[in-house]
């Protein structure tokens, strides 16, 4: 059972990189605030990232994100930066167009 949850810090700086990216290349975008839950009965927390879903028409990636310095795709085995980020919706949108 969960016993109580807590938000994450945000990081703006981060979140208007990938805001600004996603606007620039006319992605839309959903935010998900991330979360430290407890569980009840056990000395474990599990930590939820900051998650922002991107759709270029048909489309969708999930970015994720638990500070500043690291931002992955879909989970923490894909670091990504922002000039990948940037270069991966330019694909996604080309795809789009020959469909």
């Amino acid at each position: 059972m969960i016993k109580n949850y807590r938000y994450l810090g945000r990081f703006e700086k981060t979140e208007k990189k990938i805001e600004y990216t996603c606007s620039f290349s006319n992605a839309k975008y959903e935010f998900k605030q991330g979360k430290v839950i407890n569980l009840e009965g056990y000395s474990l927390s599990i930590i939820e990232p900051h998650k922002y879903t991107i759709r270029v028409k048909d489309k969708s990636i999930i970015v994720i994100f638990f500070n500043e310095d690291n931002i992955f795709l879909y989970n923490r085995y894909f670091p990504i930066d922002m000039k990948q980020l940037k270069q991966l919706l330019s694909a996604m949108k080309e795809v789009s167009n020959y469909e």
